[in-house]
């Protein structure tokens, strides 16, 4: 007979080992978790891929005659050239770029470009955005400079290289490139399509200019704003020997601080002040003091001349800071800073305020100024003859005697002839010829700088 019912028989076994479970769940733990960590590593790299290259370029703005939109395709069957690129970054580190796409200006052209064109503003696909002026751009020769890294160990950025043998290149909207090489063979279609430029001086800083992944491109007709005038700590004047002299904009990042030793007027081929961007001061701070080094110390009377040039803006007008050292020759002297067209005076780091603006007579190229700035800044008596419509001027003994729209003078009663002649001008405001007077009054120097229109006297 064949019975149903269960063995009950109770049958002993081992006790679970922990050892063994925790062994087994080891790897299933790490292999589950490697799992989600790839996928979420893949698509958050997806989701960049995605986001970050775009599948066309588009031309707008206001300088352009009509909007355009280029497909990567049709990008591609364009004609294509490859350039060479040297290129210094903000850290500031050097690198060499090869890129292969089309010429900014063939591609603006099929948009329509127009002659009032003076900004343009690329953006990237993640929003990332930088403005060059037309002129800076196409205006403003473009160089490969192949010694640029000449005499800088480990491609130092700071230190200037040669600009000899300079090639000529132009922007390109790259399709492939390859970033710190000089091989084209590393070329890639990563990063593209991406703006690449050639350098205007062999110090210039363009490698934050290369916009990756560039996705729009507007032409604008704004009026053009300038970059503000670097500042001088201590402020030009009397100072001690020895003294070192900082230069400084409000942003000392994307815009440069040039200047001149020599009494010349600086420019993008000038020395570079603050090579070190803002944006890193803090990652190398213990590098500022010799890289971002202040200039001295002075050993001697010392003009300073410094201009702010960076992208997207015009230069600023051009600062000029006159040091004297304390128990030289000069230590009884004054520095007078006037521009032509502003009430604002510098007098020994003080301002004043004129009545009236310096301006320049057209025909003879002379500066005339109202007569009680002279009073002012020189510290001279002032008489006017109304009848006779002359002025007097008389200091330590000596006395000037100008009569309105007559180009006779007389210099302590001597008889001299002058270009221009003093004015009057409504409501009564009389004006004078400034390098005259200062000449005849003893000035030790009186310079014009024409690009920031700046007149400084020496006194």
């Amino acid at each position: 007979m064949v019975s149903n019912k269960k063995d009950t028989t109770l049958v002993a076994r081992p006790a679970p080992d922990p050892g063994k479970k925790l062994y087994l769940f080891g790897p299933l733990f790490f292999l589950v978790a490697g799992v989600l960590l790839f996928s979420l590593v893949l698509d958050l790299s997806l989701g960049a891929m995605v986001f970050a290259s775009p599948d066309s370029l588009i031309i707008a703005g206001e300088g352009v005659k009509e909007e355009v939109i280029f497909t990567r395709e049709e990008l591609e069957e364009m004609e294509r050239e490859q350039c060479l690129y040297s290129s210094i970054n903000t850290w500031p580190t050097k690198k060499w770029y090869v890129g292969e796409g089309i010429k900014l200006m063939d591609l603006l052209h099929q948009a329509g470009l127009k002659k009032e064109a003076t900004l343009l503003r690329f953006t990237a696909a993640d929003g990332f955005t930088v403005d060059l002026t037309y002129k800076e751009l196409f205006e403003d020769q473009r160089y490969c400079f192949p010694n640029f890294k000449k005499g800088a160990a480990s491609g130092e950025g700071h230190v200037p290289g040669s600009a000899s043998n300079a090639v000529a290149v132009e922007p390109i909207i790259a399709l492939y490139a390859v970033e710190g090489s000089s091989d084209p063979e590393y070329m890639s279609t990563l990063y593209s399509p991406q703006l690449m430029l050639g350098q205007r001086a062999v110090t210039e800083q363009t490698g934050n200019l290369f916009v990756k992944y560039l996705h729009k491109i507007e032409v604008l007709t704004d009026d053009l704003e300038r970059w503000d005038v670097p500042r001088g700590n201590p402020p030009a004047g009397q100072v001690p020997k020895g003294s070192m002299v900082a230069l400084s904009n409000d942003n000392c990042d994307d815009d440069k601080i040039y200047y001149t030793l020599d009494g010349s007027t600086p420019t993008i081929n000038s020395p570079m002040y603050n090579w070190i961007a803002s944006r890193w001061w803090s990652t190398r701070a213990e590098e500022l003091g010799t890289i971002n080094h202040p200039l001295g110390p002075l050993v001697e009377d010392t003009t300073i001349k410094a201009v702010t040039i960076g992208p997207g803006k015009l230069d600023s007008e051009v600062a000029v800071f006159h040091y004297r050292l304390e128990g030289g020759e000069g230590d009884k002297g004054t520095t007078i800073l006037l521009t032509i067209g502003e009430y604002e005076v510098d007098v020994d780091g003080e301002i004043i305020y004129l009545d009236a603006v310096p301006f320049i007579k057209p025909g003879v190229d002379r500066t005339l100024v109202p007569i009680r700035f002279i009073a002012k800044a020189f510290g001279v008596d002032i008489a006017w003859n109304p009848e006779a419509r002359l002025v007097i001027i008389s200091l330590d003994g000596k006395e000037v005697v100008l009569e309105i729209n007559s180009s006779q003078v007389y210099v302590n009663g001597l008889a001299r002839t002058i270009e221009c002649p003093a004015e009057l001008h409504p409501p009564g405001r009389t004006f004078v010829p400034l390098r005259f007077i200062s000449d005849i009054l003893g000035a030790k120097s009186v310079d014009y700088d024409g690009e920031s229109r700046q007149i400084s006297i020496i006194w």
